[in-house]
């Protein structure tokens, strides 16, 4: 019996892909992923002494979105690298969420190729890929980061307008469910949330900072904000700043 995560309802119901070609800003440069699909990741440098933020984006959002954000991650300390997911912008084909974690990975092996050491982060429905990378604690790979991320099953299935059956599958919990990533790992974790998401509500960062399981995580739960704003505080940056001069020992 076929997965209800493979199905095409469910991923035509959780993937929102945009077209984009616009060209990179000054000191940008692409990258282009080669397999069964091109992924199109697009690498923004501010300084060669810099960690690289490999960011895995929210749905509906493409690489170009993150234009003007790239110098206020250098700002915290760190270079940024943004990917498009399959049907996204320049990457081709079609995305499901099992191609999205299949794909994290190499998305991150060269992406490690070409700048180390990587912190990789996940907003929303990127948080996903950032689980799927956090249970095996990559080589090159300092710390994680996630915003506004999801690990409740049930919830992304029924904010999708489905049915959540009664009880998942085994091969689907360990193919899908965050929490169980989570507990695995051991590498440095910052969760990001809006106090006033009502998409994703912080209970969830709360069971997703719990369940980590590195000993160096922290949980930030940013007031007044929501799930696509909470990028607009600065207490988001602040937090970003020290995490990342926390794992790389710069202060």
């Amino acid at each position: 019996m076929m997965s209800l995560f493979d199905s095409a309802d469910f991923n035509e119901r959780l993937f929102f892909p945009r077209d984009d070609r616009t060209p990179p800003p000054d000191g940008a440069r692409e990258l282009d992923v080669e397999g069964d699909e091109t992924l199109h990741v697009r690498c923004y440098r501010a300084s060669a002494g810099l960690p690289t933020v490999l960011l895995f984006h929210g749905n509906g959002e493409v690489v170009s979105d993150y234009n003007d954000q790239a110098p206020l991650f250098a700002k915290s300390g760190a270079n940024l690298a943004v990917m498009d997911y399959r049907g996204y912008g320049r990457s081709t084909g079609t995305p499901t969420l099992r191609n999205a974690l299949a794909d994290a990975h190499r998305v991150l092996a060269a992406v490690h190729a070409v700048a180390t050491p990587v912190i990789v982060m996940g907003r929303s429905l990127g948080s996903a890929c950032a689980a799927e990378l956090y249970a095996k604690s990559p080589d090159g790979v300092i710390g994680f980061v996630i915003e506004s991320g999801f690990v409740d099953l049930g919830a992304l299935i029924r904010r999708r307008g489905m049915k959540a059956p009664a009880e998942l599958a085994p091969a689907d919990r360990t193919a899908f469910d965050a929490e169980r990533k989570l507990a695995k790992g051991r590498l440095p974790l910052l969760v990001l949330h809006g106090g006033d998401d009502t998409m994703i509500v912080p209970a969830e960062a709360r069971r997703a900072h719990a369940a980590a399981g590195a000993s160096d995580k922290e949980l930030v739960v940013i007031p007044d904000h929501g799930h696509n704003d909470v990028s607009l505080s600065p207490l988001y940056w602040e937090a970003l700043q020290r995490f990342v001069q926390g794992i790389t020992g710069e202060r």
